[in-house]
């Protein structure tokens, strides 16, 4: 059982609603700790709010914008401080954040896993299991992500190569399609892949929390997706009861 949220994007004092919302069951929280949303953000505030969470119990994940601070850095900065402010702490704790986690039959990533992505992770890990498909994608993270490849030349190179890390155009990349950090299916245009089963994840702003259905794979019956990173408010799911709470400071 777990309690889940995405996208806190350096606000402590989500931050703390989330850890302290039943305090005894599992956290995880979907990736983009950092880059707040606000007109003037503080980095004090987003330290802190990264600190709060790298210090707690909480599953945590990469989401793009965590990734743009490590020293490999697979894409630009989209933060207000600057690419090398949560250096020093991303690449301190890389080994205390996931690309991907198994739990109460749902796969969570930061944006989910895309139609292509899907057919791609099928074929490479050979079963639909979600914990072995959480598993394989944790490994080719890691893998990918000491690929360098050079940009404009030998002197300009980025890190992070493969279906994992690709960036669609209707997000700024030259992609057909988004990997797990950047998969959008509006701007696609396609579901989630039902191919890995239920899937739970942020990165797409929605106006409230969103649940939807993908068609059925392999003529298997229509899976279950959820999409946290609502717009209107923070929101949390709960697998337990199988509902959504909107974290609201008291």
């Amino acid at each position: 059982m777990a309690i889940i949220t995405t996208d806190i994007h350096g606000d402590p004092t989500v931050a703390r609603l989330f850890l302290s919302f039943r305090p005894t069951e599992l956290h995880i929280c979907l990736g983009d700790v950092v880059d707040s949303r606000i007109h003037r953000p503080s980095f004090e505030k987003e330290a802190e709010c990264l600190d709060l969470l790298l210090k707690s119990d909480s599953i945590l994940l990469w989401g793009n914008h965590d990734l743009a601070y490590l020293p490999e850095r697979p894409w630009k900065c989209y933060g207000s401080f600057g690419e090398v402010a949560f250096q020093k702490q991303f690449d301190a704790a890389r080994d205390r954040l996931l690309a991907a986690y198994s739990i109460d039959g749902w796969l969570c990533t930061h944006a989910g896993v895309s139609p292509k992505v899907g057919r791609f992770l099928v074929k490479e890990v050979g079963t639909t299991d979600q914990a072995t498909v959480a598993d394989w994608i944790n490994t080719e993270f890691k893998r990918e992500l000491q690929t360098r490849l050079p940009i404009h030349g030998p002197d300009e190179l980025r890190y992070g190569h493969g279906p994992l890390f690709k960036i669609p155009v209707c997000r700024g990349g030259t992609d057909e399609y988004g990997g797990i950090f950047w998969f959008d299916a509006y701007g696609e245009q396609t579901q989630p892949s039902p191919a890995v089963g239920r899937q739970i994840f942020g990165h797409t702003p929605v106006p409230y929390p969103e649940r939807g259905t993908s068609a059925a794979f392999a003529d298997g019956p229509p899976v279950s997706w959820i999409n946290l990173n609502a717009i209107e408010g923070h929101w949390i799911y709960d697998t337990r009861h199988d509902e959504f709470i909107e974290l609201i400071s008291t």
